[in-house]
Formats: structure tokens, C-alpha cells, sequence
């Protein structure tokens, strides 16, 4: 019970028996048996900080150790003392043996393995100024282990972190040391030092906040709650550009105010009393994307973890306040990545902030951090001729006919089309091709977007029903991804996953035709590629781009479908499409083909995106769009991290092993030198 509580509750306990019996020596009575009651103090399972005069410490630190020690030197000592509590106990009570088989040890091991913790944080040169000149001679010759241990348990001791008294007694056992006097204030205020307008010349920024106004609100950081921290603007005299901490209030040339969101800020406000560091809000982003949690979810998180042990200076964060923090910090990831600061009108509504972020950073669907992403499961050089030939049908696809028949066609052949389409699909073999890639098109399961009221009249007239709200439904949220997992871009569909809306979405994404995939792999490619070629929109893809299937549906589609059998194979066993297979030597030296480019990209994609079906259903509009582009976006990013961190660490394995054998050359070239210089000699 917060001891706050606890005396207020003792007061009208104790003047409700006065009233009631007039009695002064019953509710003196009651108070001296409250007094006695165990109640709970927010400090209760921490020691106070050491209270020891400056003059003292200064004396004893000059005393104990070298004159040139420095400060962070005299800081790491000093709270790696205060800050291991349970390792002096051990130490001390192994200082003072209850039992007779038990021996006095003033340097136990405990406090040994202390100090060589300590050499390791602090490093050799500032672990010399611990000790004197005339110590150092002794450091040289292995004892200076001993020594620091002496002086770290002479520093415990007179800090008063023993928990014996000067004869031996046991008082208590030592705790955590409180921190609280030592916190430093907290203040919130702008990064900005000088104004950023082109037109001021680098004006001073004056202190817009007066004295009257501060406003003080409660900060969390990470998982620490500060209460009572001010809050201060900063204003331009020329241009009038108001500075805050997340960000600054420009005024256009019309006199109209600006929010322009800072992707430096340290702090973002979430609340009209809650701000929060930029680790709380990447933990809500991060928690978002690897554990598909909810802002509902992050709350009771957060409040069921950190929230009840700071009771006394934060009651409980919000579902609104966590939203907030998702937005704030998803718009500043996604801003960065593009090298700009979004700005939008001032005092918008969170819904409004989500909607304008997406039209002016979603790009439409297309993922920034995926803008000219090749790696080498994305793209190869192009190759005019398979390495291996087979006398195969040319249906036959790799991974499922090498050591089976290719069933033959049983359905109807659409002979104008295909033979046309045929002269068409030709490639000019004589000039020079750029690289390979492909990408994968497919659609995600239809989700609700968009919560609306059904009926506009007042309640007492509408016809009696269960509720009165209905969901429109969007048919299917298409994604266009890379073999290697990155997302390039997606966009809602919303009423079929026709080959119009498909073709529409492609020229979308890619506008320049230079920047076109060699391959499209859609589960409906042959319908994709039959409209397409019907409407001439083909006569402008057929110069960069064939369509193909994934191997699932072309096997069950090859038998019945002539166009998909002959176009749209994903990996042609008889060598055909030289790009879309590789050959690889198996343990055993045999070459073999294998499937070029990983066509279950999107498949992947959209199983980890089924964890966010739950949440998006019950989003608006706006917040459905922002919230997904975000989580591809990030989805992208980690991806491109992780192939990085691959390569990186291929290429440092790649470097230890031509160190090795560079190294065995030289000791063989070594070897055979020493053997030429004795056969001279016997010679």
C-alpha cells in the first residue's frame, strides 16, 4: 500500500472512532497499533545513497589512490561499488566465519573476481592510477590484483556499504542503492541551436516558453518514468519558426502554421502530459513487426511489466497513447529513409496525421528501402545457352519431371493466339543483355479496411439490431516481392485480382522501362499474359519483361492450358530458358539443375502477413494503409540487413581462409629454404 494511502486511510479510520465514541485514549490507542502495520514504500527494497560530505570523499579518493587518477576513472569505481550489493555481502560475511571450519578471508575470491572486472571495463593505463607510484612497483610484479582488491574493500567500507557494524555485528543486509538523489533533471526542449531558415542567417533561437506556461509532463524513458519534467519552446524573432522538442512550427508565406515532423527528435509527445524517448517508441514499432502485437497488446505489456513498479509517479499508459507513439516514430523511419522531414498542417487529427503521412511517404504502395535493391539471389548475368541440354519435353519443369514423363496436354490449343504470341516472345540473341532479376506478384487474403456507420438517423428512430457499424471490404491487398524476401511494393484491390487491375499495378510500379524485371512470376500469369497480349498492352512489356507461374500451379494448370504450357513455364528442364535454371554439382560430382530464382517469395510474404489479419481488420482506412506500408517497410529493411550481414560475413570467412593458406605457402616456401640451405651445406 503506497504510503500516501496508507496515512490518509489512518487519518479517517482514527476520526471515525473519535466520533463515534468520544474517546481520546481509544484513538490514541488506534494510532500507535496503525503504526505497527507493515505497509509498502516505493523505496522500501533499496538503501539510501551513501550521505558522506565532498570534503571527506575528495580526502579519502586522494588518499586511497594515484593523484593523476581521472574523473570517469573515480565514477566506475565508485558505482561498481555501490552497484553490487549482493557480491559484498559474500565478500564480508566471508570476512566475519560464524563456525569453527569456517577461516577469516579479508581478499575473498568474490572480491577478487570485482577487481578484475573492473581492470577489463577500465583498461590498463586508467587501472595504474589506482594504484601509487610506489604501489606500480608492486603492480609489475603480478600483485596488483590484490592491491585493488584491498582498495575497493576499503572504499565499500567507507562508504558504509558493510553489513557489519565496526565490532563485527551483523545490522542488515545491504540492497540496491537508491538513485533517485542523483538523477540528473530532465528537460525537454529543441535540438536546435541556431534557426534553420535559409532567409535568418543562422538567428539565435530565443525562449518562447514563459515562466507562467511550462508545462510539466511525465517522460518515459525506455522503461523509467520521470515525472514533473518541463517542457520548453524555442521561436525565431525573424521568421517567427516555433522549435519544440519533436518538432518545429514553421509559418508559410500565406501565415498558415506547419507541423514539420523532426526525424533528429530525441523525445516525441504521445499525450497532452506524456512524452517518450525514441527507444519506447522503436520498442512499439519492433513489437508491432516481430510479435504482430497490438497496440492493445503493447499496453497491457507495458503496464502489467513497468507500469506497477512506478505506481507512486505514473499510473498506467493508454492504447491511444501507444498508437501515437507507432505513428510518431514509423513516420520519422520512414521520412529518414527518404532524407526529408515530413510536414503537414497544423493540429491534425491522428487519423488525418496517418492519412497525409501515407500520401505523401507511401509512395503509392512502392517501398523506398527497396529502390534499386540487387543481391545475388535477385539477379545473375545473362546466360544465351543453358549449360546442360536434355532431350526432354520442353513442358517438362525442374525439381518435378526429372525422373518422370511430362504428362501430355489433354486440353484445346488456341492456335491464333499461340502462334502470333510465339513471334512475339522471340529474343534477339545477337546483342547484349543486362543482368537477370525477377519478381513475384501475389495476392494476400481479402481484409476489412474500413469501419463506417451504417445509418445516419437518431438512434430512437433506426430499426432495433445488434449494431449499427459494417466493414467495407477490400477484395485482396497485392504484393510484388523479391526471390530474396524484399518488398518492392503492394496496393488494394478492391474488388478482384482481375489481369487489368494486375497489368495496372505493374506499370505503376515500374513507369521506366529500363528499371523492368527480365521475370514476373504471378499465379495467374497465363490469364495476366493472354489479356495483356489481346489488348496490346503486350507490345510494350514483350520488350523487357515474360510472364511465368509458380511451379505449383503450372503443373496442375500445364495439362489444360496450352498458353500457360508454352510461355509460362518457371523452369524449363530442356534448357529453353537458360536464366530461369543453374546447374549445381551435387557430393557426389554429378551436375544437375536447380531452380534459378525462389519463386515462393510471396508465399512466404504473405504467411508472416496473416499474423497482422486480426489487427488490420478492425483499422480505418488511413490507419490500415499507413500501418501495413510500415510493416513491409521495416519487413524490407530487415531483410536487406540480414542479406548485408550475409555477405559481409562470407566475405571476412572468404578473408580468413586466404590468410590461411597465404600463411601455410609461407611456412611451405619457409620449410623448403631451410631444406635448400642444409642440402648446400652437406653439399
Amino acid at each position: 500500500m503506497p504510503v500516501k494511502d496508507y496515512l490518509v486511510a489512518t487519518f479517517w479510520f482514527t476520526f471515525a472512532a473519535f466520533k463515534v465514541s468520544r474517546n481520546y485514549l481509544l484513538c490514541f490507542a488506534i494510532l500507535v497499533l496503525c503504526r505497527n502495520i507493515p505497509c509498502v514504500s516505493a523505496n522500501a527494497e533499496q538503501d539510501p545513497f551513501p550521505d558522506i560530505p565532498f570534503h571527506t570523499f575528495s580526502n579519502f579518493i586522494s588518499q586511497t589512490f594515484n593523484k593523476d587518477i581521472s574523473l570517469a576513472t573515480v565514477l566506475t569505481v565508485f558505482f561498481t561499488i555501490i552497484g553490487n550489493p549482493d557480491l559484498l555481502n559474500l565478500h564480508m560475511r566471508q570476512q566475519h566465519p560464524k563456525l569453527e571450519d569456517e577461516t577469516c578471508k579479508i581478499t575473498s575470491a568474490w572480491i577478487i573476481a570485482l577487481a578484475k572486472a573492473l581492470e577489463d571495463k577500465i583498461g590498463k593505463e586508467a587501472t595504474d592510477t589506482l594504484c601509487s607510484n610506489a604501489e606500480k612497483r608492486k603492480l609489475n610484479y603480478g600483485d596488483g590484483t590484490k592491491i585493488i582488491c584491498n582498495k575497493l574493500d576499503s572504499f565499500a567500507k567507507f562508504l558504509g556499504l558493510t553489513p557489519y557494524d565496526n565490532e563485527g555485528i551483523l545490522q542488515k543486509k545491504l540492497k540496491q542503492v537508491s538513485m533517485e538523489e542523483i538523477e540528473p533533471v530532465q528537460i525537454i526542449c529543441p535540438r536546435s541551436m541556431e534557426c534553420e531558415s535559409a532567409s535568418c542567417d543562422s538567428r539565435a533561437i530565443l525562449k518562447y516558453t514563459q515562466a507562467k506556461d511550462i508545462s510539466e509532463v511525465t517522460l518515459i524513458k525506455g522503461t523509467k518514468v520521470y515525472a514533473n519534467v518541463p517542457v520548453l519552446a524555442g521561436r525565431c524573432k525573424q521568421c517567427r519558426t516555433i522549435y519544440y522538442g519533436d518538432h518545429e512550427r514553421p509559418i508559410d508565406k500565406y501565415g498558415k502554421a506547419k507541423t514539420l515532423y523532426l526525424n533528429s527528435a530525441i523525445y516525441l509527445k504521445v499525450g497532452q502530459t506524456i512524452w517518450v524517448d525514441r527507444v519506447f517508441s522503436s520498442a512499439v514499432l519492433n513489437a508491432c513487426y516481430q510479435f504482430h502485437a497490438s497496440p492493445t497488446a503493447f499496453t497491457e505489456f507495458w503496464n502489467a511489466s513497468f507500469g506497477k513498479n512506478q505506481e507512486n509517479v505514473f499510473k498506467k499508459i493508454s492504447r491511444r497513447q501507444i498508437w501515437q507513439s507507432f505513428v510518431q516514430e514509423s513516420i520519422r523511419r520512414v521520412a529518414d529513409c527518404g532524407r526529408v522531414n515530413l510536414e503537414l498542417p497544423n493540429k491534425l487529427k491522428i487519423d488525418d496525421v496517418t492519412q497525409q503521412a501515407f500520401e505523401h511517404l507511401g509512395e503509392s504502395g512502392r517501398i523506398r528501402s527497396a529502390v534499386g535493391h540487387q543481391c545475388l539471389e535477385c539477379v545473375h548475368e545473362y546466360k544465351h545457352q543453358a549449360d546442360i541440354i536434355n532431350d526432354i519435353d520442353d513442358a517438362g519443369v525442374v525439381g518435378i519431371d526429372e525422373n518422370h514423363n511430362v504428362p501430355e496436354f489433354t486440353g484445346v490449343r488456341e492456335e491464333e493466339d499461340v502462334e502470333e504470341l510465339d513471334n512475339m516472345m522471340e529474343i534477339d540473341q545477337s546483342t547484349d543483355h543486362a543482368p537477370v532479376s525477377m519478381v513475384e506478384a501475389l495476392a494476400w487474403l481479402p481484409v476489412s479496411d474500413q469501419r463506417v456507420q451504417a445509418h445516419d438517423e437518431p438512434e430512437s428512430r433506426q430499426p432495433r439490431r445488434e449494431n449499427y457499424f459494417q466493414a467495407a471490404r477490400t477484395y485482396c491487398v497485392e504484393t510484388l516481392c523479391a526471390p530474396c524476401g524484399v518488398v518492392i511494393a503492394w496496393d488494394k484491390f478492391k474488388t478482384s485480382e482481375s489481369p487489368t487491375n494486375i497489368m495496372n499495378f505493374l506499370d505503376k510500379v515500374y513507369p521506366d522501362i529500363n528499371m523492368r524485371p527480365a521475370y514476373v512470376c504471378i499465379d495467374k500469369a497465363c490469364l495476366v499474359l493472354r489479356y495483356a497480349f489481346r489488348s496490346r498492352r503486350w507490345d510494350v512489356w514483350k520488350l523487357t519483361t515474360r510472364l511465368i507461374v509458380d511451379s505449383y500451379h503450372y503443373i496442375n494448370h500445364r495439362t489444360n492450358d496450352w498458353l500457360c504450357r508454352t510461355f509460362c513455364n518457371p523452369a524449363p528442364l530442356n534448357g529453353t530458358a537458360p536464366n530461369l535454371v543453374k546447374v549445381e554439382v551435387d557430393r557426389n560430382g554429378n551436375r544437375h539443375y536447380q531452380r534459378a530464382f525462389n519463386t515462393q517469395a510471396c508465399e512466404q510474404l504473405n504467411a508472416w502477413l496473416g499474423g497482422f489479419e486480426s489487427i488490420l481488420s478492425k483499422m480505418t482506412a488511413g490507419n490500415f494503409n499507413w500501418f501495413l506500408h510500415t510493416m513491409l517497410f521495416i519487413h524490407s529493411q530487415r531483410v536487406i540487413q540480414r542479406l548485408m550481414d550475409k555477405e559481409r560475413n562470407n566475405l571476412a570467412r572468404y578473408q580468413m581462409n586466404n590468410k590461411e593458406e597465404d600463411e601455410e605457402e609461407e611456412e611451405e616456401e619457409e620449410e623448403e629454404e631451410e631444406e635448400e640451405g642444409v642440402e648446400d651445406e652437406g653439399f
